[in-house]
């Protein structure tokens, strides 16, 4: 038997080490939840409103920027992104519980109707069968089981739930959806039927010519029938408010933006604070046994340890916070055009913190400000191409992702449709502008933003 004696160095993490790392970890939802249960297990623990000295700490300009956030920052941030279909409440997770569902709005319309009460039932039972699109999830055959009627009067009901408003509602699928839009408009021919039956798959890749040789069409009129079927909508129930339960997003983080300086706030009133009850700290001073005072040593050690925690974490977030204005600040000042490359490393650098830390403080957290609300790793996107200047110097800008999007989305929209730019075509656009990537990466930026390929965005008319 050979013996050996080996020196390693190894890390061991105590329990109390991990306990602080989860904190850290914890958004200010997460750790509302984990005092609350805290406190139900140990019964030294009080918990304590979160107060509102910080409040009235603030100065006056901070709360009113605060009070008027919302208004304003709809405003910078339609004005960033203007686009007609852009779904602000979805985008900031407003709550959306006052809004009208897809079901309330359709039953509206049918209070006026002379419905028997067996009609009436079977009526809801199929409204509650539309999932978040609109269109009907079960099976008429499915319906009539559940409900105990003839599937003949299953699809005469079905039938004065199609013809509701938005067109297309009801439909058992996608090509229904769409010739029922196109009936209501009294549009359905029979090329646009059979390009609906047999050609859609087509229509969603743009390939004009292939549709026109299967239906024996000019492309012209192919080119047509496509644009209309493009203007429907496919998903006819998503512009209402879904019944699924919504995850809101609550700052952890505000940065506040004055005309000479920034502020930074930490949301700490989400989660109450923790206190040692007076009563068994007292009794702690004079038990009644060695047991009883073991048992409060462990409890109150306990709750002062999380306190300790809860306190750390909130100087480690207003740290990070610090440093990524400090890096950032012409985003803060001037908007996401301005991100610079960002790392995480970067960061523990500075706070002088492990990596890890930094990762764990921005993990799942948002950071509001006044171009809208941003998940805290969005501040941290490495450098993935390099713009040299275009005076010839040997100045370079380093650029982010998203500022190699913004290159590329404009290229694309300044291109001749009917000749549209192919992924090498549109790399070597982006290298005249200083901007070297490859053409996978050209593709891939241009599927994340959801651009077609050159085919998809070609105009045959």
């Amino acid at each position: 038997m050979d013996l050996k004696l080996q020196m390693k160095q190894s890390q061991v993490l105590s329990q109390r080490m991990i306990q602080s790392a989860e904190i850290l970890q914890m958004t200010s939802q997460e750790l509302n939840t984990y005092i609350s249960e805290l406190a139900l297990e140990n019964p030294v623990i009080d918990m304590v409103e979160p107060a509102s000295g910080s409040e009235q700490q603030e100065s006056i300009e901070q709360q009113q920027w605060l009070n008027s956030f919302r208004e304003e920052t709809y405003y910078l941030y339609q004005r960033q992104n203007n686009d007609d279909d852009y779904d602000f409440k979805n985008s900031w997770n407003i709550d959306t519980d006052t809004g009208e569902t897809l079901q309330d709005y359709l039953w509206s319309q049918l209070i006026t109707e002379a419905f028997s009460e067996q009609e009436a039932g079977i009526l809801k039972y199929m409204l509650e069968c539309l999932d978040s699109k609109g269109y009907l999830s079960e099976s008429t055959a499915d319906i009539a089981a559940s409900t105990g009627a003839e599937e003949s009067l299953i699809l005469d009901l079905l039938e004065d739930l199609q013809n509701l408003d938005p067109a297309g509602v009801c439909a058992r699928n996608l090509e229904e959806c769409l010739k029922l839009q196109l009936a209501r408009r009294e549009m359905l021919t029979p090329k646009l039927e059979a390009i609906i039956d047999s050609c859609l798959e087509l229509v969603a890749k743009n390939q004009i010519p292939a549709i026109a040789r299967k239906l024996r069409l000019s492309p012209a009129e192919a080119a047509g029938y496509c644009q209309i079927i493009k203007s429907l909508n496919p998903k006819p129930g998503v512009s209402f408010s879904s019944r699924d339960q919504l995850r809101y997003i609550i700052p952890d983080v505000t940065i506040v933006k004055f005309k000479e300086h920034f502020d930074i706030l930490l949301n700490e009133s989400m989660y109450p604070g923790i206190e040692v009850n007076s009563y068994y700290r007292q009794m702690n001073q004079n038990p009644d046994s060695p047991e009883l005072k073991d048992y409060l040593d462990t409890k109150i050690r306990q709750a002062e340890w999380i306190k300790q925690c809860i306190s750390q974490r909130s100087k480690t977030m207003m740290e990070v916070s610090k440093a990524i204005l400090e890096r950032q600040e012409a985003f803060f000042a001037y908007g996401p055009s301005h991100l610079v490359p960002l790392r995480l490393v970067d960061i523990a650098d500075m706070l002088g913190v492990h990596e890890s830390t930094v990762s764990r403080a921005v993990s799942k957290k948002y950071l509001q400000c006044s171009w809208g609300v941003y998940p805290m790793n969005f501040f941290f996107s490495r450098e993935v191409a390099s713009r040299k200047s275009s005076s010839g110097s040997s100045d370079t800008r380093s650029m982010t992702s998203a500022h190699v999007k913004e290159a590329l989305k404009a290229i694309i929209k300044e291109e001749d449709k009917k000749k549209p730019f192919s992924d090498r075509m549109l790399s070597e656009k982006l290298a005249e502008k200083g901007i070297s990537i490859s053409r996978r990466t050209v593709a891939k930026y241009r599927e994340e933003e959801g651009i077609s390929d050159a085919s998809g965005r070609k105009e045959y008319v």
